[in-house]
Parts: C-alpha cells; sequence; structure tokens
C-alpha cells in the first residue's frame, strides 16, 4: 500500500505529459514494411489498465499472498 501513491503520480504524469496526445489505444500499426510491422507510440490505454491495478491495490491490499500476509502468518504463529 505505501507505494501505490508514488507509482500512481508516474502513471498520472506519464498519462497527461506524454501518451494523451496519442489517444486511447495502445497498438497503432503506423506500416508494414520489407522487416516487418512498424508500431507507433502507445496511447494512454495502458497507463489506465496500471491506474486500475493500483486502485484495486490499495483499496484490497495485498492479500495472504503479499510479503506483509506472509509477515503477518509468521509472527502469529
Amino acid at each position: 500500500m505505501p507505494f501505490t501513491l508514488p507509482l500512481a503520480v508516474v502513471m498520472l504524469t506519464a498519462m497527461f505529459g506524454v501518451h494523451l496526445r496519442y489517444g486511447f489505444s495502445s497498438i497503432r500499426l503506423e506500416a508494414l514494411t520489407a522487416e516487418g510491422s512498424r508500431f507507433g507510440p502507445i496511447g494512454y490505454e495502458l497507463n489506465l489498465l496500471y491506474l486500475s491495478g493500483l486502485l484495486a491495490l490499495a483499496i484490497g491490499g495485498g492479500g495472504p499472498a503479499s510479503l506483509d500476509g506472509w509477515l503477518r502468518r509468521r509472527t502469529t504463529h
């Protein structure tokens, strides 16, 4: 939980500072060349996905599989 806020700030900064101008799509095919596919810059779709994951982690916590859960089980037994 303590790292969710700084990571969310980084994601918001990246989204508004860099990716917002490219739109929503995370995959933008620019051309098919002899060397293969050439993709353009990614949009803000991935930033929203990461922010929703950070929000879920901040609300629900890490759960029993997290390091905190393991330490809690270890100290109570």
